[in-house]
């Protein structure tokens, strides 16, 4: 998935305004969470996840992410997703 300056820009901007971050990876495997760190250089998102009791931290691998949906406290979402491209 690309690293749209959209998607920068969304998690950089409004760190304090996210509830939940969910990440779905190939094989509708997800983690959802709260934003628990955030690095601009090089950029790199790790949330608290709710689902996997053993991994308590996910960083996410947007080389292989397919969908990223931000959630916001005043209800706003807002999904990215992986171009997929048919030939």
């Amino acid at each position: 998935m690309d690293i749209t300056s959209d998607l920068k820009d969304d998690i950089l901007n409004h760190t304090k305004s996210i509830e939940n971050i969910e990440v779905v990876y190939k094989k509708k495997n997800k983690y959802s969470g709260k934003l628990a760190r955030v690095q601009q250089t090089p950029f790199e998102i790790t949330i608290l996840d709710n689902n996997h009791k053993e991994e308590t931290e996910h960083t996410v691998d947007f080389d292989l992410a397919q969908e990223i949906i931000i959630k916001l406290f005043d209800g706003t979402i807002k999904a990215f997703k992986d171009v997929v491209v048919l030939l």
